[in-house]
């Protein structure tokens, strides 16, 4: 007697067209707006042309390709971000999806001169100056951080978590070189995102909350460990590639390749990886 065969089990629709790379928590709202818009117009001209009952497929086709694929349009990844760049608008920190020179850049930190570049010590001083106290300790090609620094920055981070994006921001204003205005940044609906530091006329740079919070804290810590305030100030950065929890909800980093909308790899090469809370959809760090 032969065996009965079982069924092999059905693969739904929706999780065939789905695109989870760019849909949940990777959502990219600039896809998502431009892609919103195109369907809108094309409704609208359907509708316009006496075409309604088309035009009500097409909407609701539209909308369920945007909701499970998060664009309806080809290559959105590839344009949407820089397309929505030119409007006057703030869309908000949504991971890594946003590239904007005046708007949130995931990896931006608070050592920030008023050319718009990295201002103070240069990397390699910086990193000497970590090795020579003692807070970053080599093991073969691998970095860690001294133990007692390590609970001190938690402990500080801990602390500036309580504040809200106004505390943040005046903390950030003490902080940053006097030509630099620290204060909230805040998307199209009027709601507090991000903190906004205004470097120069006509050019500023969006900093997600987590980010703030390790790099003041790091500031903090670093008071009993070096006395250059310059040094300091810069050292937020490059300390954030050891971080092992999430400045803002205090839950595990993970390292991810993930690539997001708008991120271009050259063919033939892997996505940097990059230090990620996957809780609050933040890049914490790129690796290069």
């Amino acid at each position: 007697m032969m065996d009965e065969q079982k069924p092999t089990p059905m693969v739904g629709f929706g999780q065939r067209i789905r695109r989870a790379e760019y849909t949940g928590a990777n959502r990219c709202w600039p896809c998502t707006v431009t892609n919103g818009v195109v369907l809108s117009i094309g409704v609208a001209i359907l509708t316009i042309a006496g075409r309604r009952g088309v035009a009500a497929g097409v909407a609701l086709v539209g909308a369920v390709a945007i909701w499970l694929r998060g664009y309806l349009v080809p290559y959105t990844p590839g344009f949407a971000p820089r397309l929505l760049a030119v409007v006057p608008f703030d869309f908000g920190v949504y991971g890594d999806h946003t590239d904007r020179d005046d708007g949130p850049l995931p990896d931006s930190g608070l050592a920030t001169g008023g050319d718009g570049e990295t201002a103070g010590p240069t990397g390699d001083a910086v990193v000497s100056a970590l090795l020579e106290a003692g807070i970053v300790v080599p093991d073969g090609e691998e970095f860690f951080l001294e133990d007692a620094f390590r609970a001190e920055w938690r402990r500080e981070m801990t602390r500036l978590r309580d504040l809200d994006l106004e505390g943040l921001a005046d903390e950030a204003d003490a902080l940053t070189d006097a030509s630099v205005d620290a204060h909230v940044g805040r998307d199209w609906r009027g709601r507090a995102t991000t903190v906004r530091l205004e470097v120069e006329a006509g050019h500023s740079v969006s900093i997600d909350e987590a980010v703030v919070v390790a790099e003041l804290a790091a500031t903090r810590a670093l008071r009993a460990w070096i006395d250059d305030a310059d040094v300091r100030r810069v050292a937020g950065r490059p300390l954030r590639s050891l971080l092992e929890r999430c400045p803002r909800c205090d839950g595990e980093l993970t390292v991810s390749r993930t690539t997001c909308c708008g991120e271009v790899t050259p063919p033939g090469s892997t996505p940097s990886e990059k230090l990620v809370c996957p809780d609050c959809d933040v890049r914490l760090f790129t690796y290069d």
